[in-house]
Parts: C-alpha cells; structure tokens; sequence
C-alpha cells in the first residue's frame, strides 16, 4: 500500500466524497526507553525528509521537558538549518514537482547545483541564488511580488515573461481556470498549511479574494522563498518559527514551522528518559479526514472521474504530503 491513499467518489459532476488513508509509520513507540542522544540518533536516521526540522522539534521538546534552557545560539543554529532546508523544499517544488505537473520542462540540472550548494553550506548562497532567480527564474525583482496585488500585473508578468516560473504560473492558471473551486474552505482551516504563514502578503490576498487558491498555495512556494532569502542576506537572525514550553513536570511540547506547515513535537520523560513521544507533521494535519485537503476537494467540480482525479493529483501537490501517495475515483452507482 501507498503511503498516503486518496479515493474519490465523483458523481453528477462533482468530487460527491473522499476517503484518506494513511499508512505512515508512527514511531513514537520506537523511542520509548531511550534518553534524549537516542532519540536524537533515532531521528536523525529516520527522517530524509525535514530531517533538520524534526531534529530542532525534539531537542527543543525534550530541552523542555526536562526543565533545560536551549542557548540562543543553539537556537539560531537550528533556525538555519532548517531555513535552508525549507529552502530546498521550496526549489524542489517550484524547480521540479510543479513543472513536472504541468508538463512543461523542468530544471532539473540547476537544481540539483543549489541542492548541492545548500547542503554543503557553500559561501555566499543566499546571494547567489537570490541573484539567479531573479534573473534566471522570476525574470523581475523578487520585491517586486507585493505588486501582482494588481492581478493584472500578476497576468502581464505571466504573458510577457519569458521565464520559467511565469510560464509555471501561465500553465497553472490556465489549468486552474479549467476547472473551478467551488465555494468552500477559507484560510481560516488551513491555519498550519505553508500558505498560512504568508497569507497576507498582497498577491497572495488577492488570488485568495478572486478564488484562485490553488495558484495562492503555489505563489506561496514563492513568497516563502523570497522571505527567507531576503532575511538571509539581510544577516537578520533565520526566519524560523520555534516555540517549546513544558506544560507540566516531565512533559515538553515543541512547534517548528516547516516548508510544508507546523511540526509538533510531545514528550514526556520518566527518569530521564522518554516514557511516551507522539509526533503531529504537517501531513497529518492536513490529510486529516476532515482536515483542509479534504475540504478543498469534497464538492469539487469535476466533468468526469479522470478530471476528479486530476484536481486531486494537483490540491495534494499543493498541500504537498512528506510521503508517497495515490489517487483514485470510483463514479457513484458504479461497481
């Protein structure tokens, strides 16, 4: 089985329901026993993924739990790491996920160069690639995204540009015009999606206004990056929500904003070591049965189940699970 399995029940022309289904390993059980260097050595092998972010999550929740102060410094180590990663996050997507789910090229050769860079901590590579993709990528400033408030800047960009993301968001729209959102969930139910975190930068409260929220959780990608690149070169400490409080003796509790949304990390230790550990990704929160995904689809307009599956296939990109996943659709009053 598929990590992540989406079935969709499409009937007169509408996604009617769906079910999800999750089989991604719970580890918790997996650290019981172990005191806070096991855990930290379980984790950092367990996690390819956000491996920075869940490492930051549990030393801040298990710090709290034992009544530890983390150095500030320790703390803006943590923050760039996991800046950069969020870095990467994004380029994949933007780079080659999205391009790749539109059918137009992807760049595959000049991501794999910043991935490079960025995991080896190269000098100077928030310069460099804030250069690049404004040049290379965006074709205009990246200050300049607070302008496209003006959806008619956003569309000239995309008709005009010759460059990659503006032929990225051109296919988008265009895709996303096909097949419109019906009325549904606001922001207000994707609180801990990545969209969340810059949801009132102008362009983004502009799609968002005119239902475009597809295109807004993409944009998303972009302003994020934007920011943290901004932050970066500015020398300004990393722009990486962390927060871990001990809410009773023993028990610790860590949130580390992510590329994909929140990181919750739940710790209680006995004697100094984990009597129960639970952990709450962006994807469970997510992919939840009745969480945001799920609401962005149910009532989706469809003409057929090929295009049901479809809008799924795309809304699960943008909602972006940390795990391997499937769709599928079967018509209502159908075998």
């Amino acid at each position: 089985m598929t990590a992540l399995e989406i079935r969709l029940d499409w009937g007169e022309g509408a996604i009617r329901s769906l079910a999800i289904e999750s089989a991604r390993p719970q580890i918790g059980h997996l650290l019981a026993g172990l005191d806070p260097d096991g855990v930290l050595a379980v984790l950092g092998r367990l996690y390819a993924v956000c491996g920075h972010a869940q490492c930051a999550c549990a030393q801040l929740a298990l710090a709290a739990a034992a009544g530890v102060t983390v150095s500030a410094a320790q703390r803006e180590r943590h923050a760039q790491a996991v800046a950069g990663e969020a870095v990467i996050e994004h380029l994949w997507r933007l780079l080659l996920d999205w391009p790749k789910a539109l059918g137009i090229p992807q760049q595959k050769a000049e991501f794999a160069r910043w991935y490079g860079r960025i995991r080896a901590e190269a000098a100077c590579w928030p310069a460099e690639l804030h250069a690049t993709l404004e040049l290379d990528w965006l074709g205009m400033p990246l200050d300049g995204l607070p302008a496209f408030a003006d959806l008619a800047a956003d569309a000239h960009w995309r008709q005009a540009s010759h460059a990659p993301l503006a032929a990225l968001f051109a296919r988008l729209g265009a895709e996303a015009a096909a097949a419109p959102l019906e009325p549904g969930a606001t922001l207000a139910a994707e609180s801990e999606c990545a969209l969340a975190a810059c949801a009132e930068h102008p362009w983004l409260t502009a799609l968002g206004a005119d239902g475009r929220w597809l295109e807004a959780h993409v944009a998303a990608r972009l302003v994020g990056l934007a920011t943290l690149l901004s932050s970066l070169l500015a020398g300004a400490a990393a722009p990486v929500e962390m927060d871990a409080e001990s809410t009773a003796p023993g028990r610790g509790i860590a949130l580390v904003a992510t590329a994909r949304g929140v990181l919750e990390h739940e710790v209680t230790l006995a004697g100094g070591r984990v009597e129960r550990y639970a952990i709450r990704t962006p994807t469970d929160f997510n992919f939840a049965p009745d969480g945001p995904f799920a609401a962005r689809l149910r009532g989706h307009a469809a003409a057929s189940p090929a295009a049901a599956e479809r809008a799924a296939a795309l809304w699960t990109l943008a909602f972006d699970p940390c795990v391997a996943y499937a769709v599928s659709s079967t018509e209502t009053g159908h075998a």
